[in-house]
């Protein structure tokens, strides 16, 4: 894993997000759609396929707190400082900015709206993505114990037993009802107990010394690819499944499934693979043949897109975090062009929300360097 990776991947990451969010008026199980038409199984796949983004999101978290280490020693005091004032202050702000507007809270009186304010901070439902911010929170509450753990194929083992048997526990309970007495004790998908995992492994990325590149290297690139999408097959095959089963979209939650956590994992290893612009070549286009690249190679010409794009790439990355916080707000006030169908209103939403939020980072960049 590379800075140069972490900045593509949040950058991804935040466009599928924003594409599950906005496509949730078109997805199999939601508001009593069973049937199944081409608009439906696209948004559908977007919104389910794309839930190894949030994982990525931790991974992401964990690797580049380990990563900062590099440049600077790790100091609790200084850590706590930096962290708190980069997540508290928007947590609080825009879990007030939703609840505010809401007709319960203008009709209590000042004790209960403090009572509710309160609840929504403790548990991150103050808006429907501020859960997230939560459990990064949480993760870093516990960094400081969890970056001790040395790095070993052994202690990968463990964790990877240790977290397919939570939420293979999780799954199986909330879908046949079974082992009752033990999943009882097991809180829901939103709880950092299954996301600490996620979060180890982003430590560890920034820690191996190369022993994840060794891994990634023993195949190429388009081979991870196939398990990426042998792992989203199966993902939304047992949603389906699920959802039929259940009859509901969420009755098992999205995030704590075996299936989720494949996804996560192959996707991951797919995209380290990219680094190595010899696995991207692996299309066999050699050298002979480079006139439809004006007389380059094909691994050469990738090569220099990638240099072209990655300051934009990381202008992406530098805004994803408040393109995240804002663009549920996006979402509400272009509701009316949902008029357009899921198809076109997924992409269209999703580039208004980037549109908005880089915008508004480069306004707080400016402001900030003004003080």
């Amino acid at each position: 894993m590379t800075w140069e990776l972490s900045d593509l991947l949040r950058a991804i990451a935040t466009t599928i997000v924003i594409g599950i969010h906005a496509s949730h008026h078109w997805w199999f199980g939601v508001h009593d759609t069973t049937t199944i038409n081409l608009e439906i199984f696209i948004d559908t796949i977007i919104n389910q396929v794309g839930r190894f983004t949030v994982p990525i999101f931790v991974i992401l978290s964990g690797f580049a707190l380990a990563k900062s280490e590099e440049k600077r020693p790790f100091d609790l005091k200084i850590f706590f400082q930096r962290r708190l004032l980069r997540i508290v202050p928007p947590y609080i702000l825009f879990t007030l900015l939703n609840i505010i507007g809401q007709s319960q809270f203008q009709r209590a009186d000042w004790l209960e709206r403090g009572q509710q304010i309160m609840h929504l901070l403790a548990t991150g439902m103050g808006d429907y993505h501020l859960y997230f911010l939560g459990i990064i929170f949480q993760c870093y509450i516990a960094y400081p114990i969890l970056r001790s753990i040395v790095f070993s194929k052994l202690n990968l083992y463990i964790l990877m037993l240790i977290t397919f048997v939570l939420f293979s526990l999780r799954w199986v309970s909330a879908t046949f009802d079974l082992f009752v007495n033990i999943t009882t004790f097991l809180p829901n998908g939103n709880h950092v107990i299954y996301w600490l995992s996620y979060f180890q492994i982003g430590i560890w990325l920034a820690k191996d010394r190369g022993w994840t590149s060794l891994l990634v290297a023993k195949w190429r690139s388009h081979i991870w690819g196939y398990l990426f999408a042998i792992a989203a097959i199966v993902e939304l095959s047992e949603f389906y499944w699920t959802a039929i089963l259940k009859n509901s979209a969420e009755a098992v939650g999205h995030y704590a499934r075996p299936t989720v956590v494949c996804l996560t994992l192959t996707f991951l290893l797919w995209s380290m693979s990219w680094q190595s612009w010899q696995n991207l070549g692996s299309l066999r286009w050699n050298a002979a043949t480079p006139q439809a690249f004006g007389g380059k190679s094909l691994q050469s010409s990738l090569q220099e897109l990638w240099q072209a794009v990655k300051p934009q790439i990381r202008t992406f990355a530098k805004a994803s975090f408040t393109t995240y916080l804002v663009h549920v707000w996006v979402l509400r006030a272009i509701a009316p062009l949902e008029i357009v169908g899921g198809i076109l209103y997924v992409p269209l939403a999703t580039s208004i929300s980037w549109l908005i939020g880089i915008i508004l980072w480069q306004l707080l960049q400016r402001f900030a360097v003004s003080l």
